[in-house]
């Protein structure tokens, strides 16, 4: 584009300003006021420069790029590099944060140090990423840019890049007309010299000060867009293009959407949510199962792989998201054994949210913390799965003292009665045992036959609720690996048949124009001899 249509729209905005300023100045001058009036000017800027010296530099805000909640712990971890590099930004000058090729330069450095931190043993870790994953990193984040700098930015789209690379120069520009202007000035009135030196000593740095902060401003965002989008390509998330990651980060949304081009309000897919039930044996897990279910208990089918597990539909209302609950074998007080574990995992590894269920009765916790720390141990060695939220379930409240008394509800976060401080002091003690692990601890008493359920309503279902969100990321992100692979082998098999069809289109065509070929190079061969 060229830049005539910049300046003519910078002169059409400026130019009334000009004229009033001049016609304003004219006035003060013929008035006799010039003199003190101007003086503001010091005054004022004089004020600015202290409050810049001694007030706290502010921040601009930058908006959110998107969700994060189907983020992993490492993931989270590699968020640090992002805040370490915008934080550099005050080592690079005008110069470099206004030439093009130095945001190449920067995102390959960067891109190679997130390589490394999701592959630290790795010889050559940005070699494992496909060249369609980073063409669609390279996509994500200019779409994000362009809409950024349209939407928030009036004229952006009209700035070329020779005029952005002049950015630089802007305090150049600015010194430039500055001094003509003073000049001028003092010619007219020599008492404007004081003003002009408090111009130099104090407007000159604001200015240099106003320029590094936009090109900061637009490092930090870049840095920002690019970071969050190198996080999702290592993570694996960006295998299927830039479409289908769109329309899956869509399907996070927890609220209805409003549709701008017709209005219409869309409410967001319905997501299948997992959730394990795990716990030793008998500590209240299939009783709990029967109180979520209610009338409804039904076995879908025998979870794939394992024995024991059984899969119940969970269904709250016809327009919620449709829960699967995995109802486990569990494991023994001294310790799982090896099949147990194999199925507890199973479980965990197919579910969105888990249920850790513990008999308040048994200070045995030791066989739930060791399961606990092998599933820790799995999921880290598998970055790109999110951990599922963990609920700790503390079953058979009732049996604790006094044992005769039942006479829900039971107000335990403010203890009155003597059994509502030894539920409080149970689940303290469960905190304390598995520290930040568990997501939340809620008391339950699920036993149907004896007309003793409580917690189920009050606390376990609202629990569930508070982290369906967090438990949608899981089954979105974990589905979204699964289709992933499916298609991976598939796509390459329709590209072959596709090349094949290809072929057998053109095949007849080739052959033929190659016997023409042949077919005249003899003809011709034939005549030269004959001649």
């Amino acid at each position: 584009m060229s830049r005539w249509p910049f300046i003519v729209f910078s002169v059409l905005v400026l130019l009334p300003l000009i004229l009033i300023a001049g016609v304003s100045g004219w006035l003060l001058w013929v008035s006799g006021n010039w003199f003190w009036l101007s003086w503001t000017i010091t005054v004022c800027w004089t004020s600015a420069w202290l409050l810049h010296r001694f007030a706290k530099p502010v921040q601009v805000p930058l908006p959110e790029i998107g969700s994060k909640i189907h983020w992993t712990p490492r993931d989270h971890a590699a968020a640090a590099l992002i805040e370490a590099e915008q934080k550099r930004v005050v080592d690079f000058t005008a110069t470099q944060l206004a030439d093009p090729q130095f945001y190449t330069t920067r995102s390959i450095e960067l891109a190679t140090e997130f390589a490394k931190h999701y592959h630290p043993n790795a010889k050559d870790p940005l070699g494992a990423a496909s060249v369609v994953e980073l063409l669609t990193t390279i996509q994500l984040v200019a779409e994000d840019l362009e809409s950024t700098l349209r939407n928030s930015i009036p004229g952006s789209h009209l700035v070329t890049v020779s005029q952005w690379r002049m950015l630089s120069n802007a305090p150049a520009w600015w010194r430039t007309a500055n001094n003509f202007g003073w000049l001028a000035s003092v010619i007219l009135n020599p008492t404007s010299l004081a003003r002009f030196a408090v111009s130099k000593a104090f407007v000159d740095p604001l200015s240099e000060q106003l320029q590094t902060n936009i090109l900061g401003t637009f490092y930090a965002l870049f840095i920002r867009q690019l970071g969050f989008y190198l996080i999702e390509l290592n993570s694996g998330r960006l295998r299927g293009g830039s479409a289908a990651y769109r329309a899956a980060m869509r399907r996070l949304e927890p609220i209805p959407v409003t549709d701008p081009d017709n209005q219409t309000t869309v409410l967001p897919d319905a997501v299948t949510v997992t959730i394990a039930v795990i716990g030793q044996v008998k500590a209240g897990k299939s009783s709990l199962v029967n109180c979520l279910l209610g009338e409804q208990r039904a076995a879908v089918d025998i979870l794939p792989l394992t024995r024991d597990v059984t899969r119940y539909d969970l269904r709250m209302n016809e327009h919620s998201d449709r829960l699967i609950l995995l109802d486990t074998p569990g494991y023994s007080d001294s310790g799982a054994t090896s099949q147990q574990i194999s199925e507890t995992f199973e479980a965990v590894k197919n579910a969105d949210l888990v249920l850790l269920v513990m008999d308040v009765r048994s200070p045995a916790k030791q066989a739930d913390v060791a399961i606990l720390d092998q599933l820790d141990t799995w999921f880290r060695e598998r970055h790109r799965f999110k951990p599922p939220a963990i609920v700790g379930v503390v079953s058979k409240i009732d049996g604790l003292s006094p044992i005769m008394e039942w006479a829900p509800p039971y107000s335990w976060e403010n203890p009155q009665r003597p059994k509502e401080r030894n539920i409080r002091d149970a689940l303290e003690f469960v905190r304390k045992t598995f520290s930040d692990r568990l997501a939340s601890v809620v008391p339950v008493c699920s036993d149907r036959e004896n007309g003793r359920v409580f917690g189920i309503e009050e606390y376990l279902l609202p629990t569930i609720t508070l982290l369906l969100d967090e438990a949608r990321a899981c089954s979105l992100v974990r589905s979204l690996h699964r289709e992933y692979d499916k298609q991976r082998a598939w796509q390459v098999v329709n590209q072959l048949m596709s090349v094949g069809t290809k072929i057998k289109e053109l095949a007849p065509g080739f052959i033929k124009a190659q016997v023409s070929q042949v077919a005249r190079n003899l003809l011709t061969n034939m005549t030269g001899k004959g001649n």
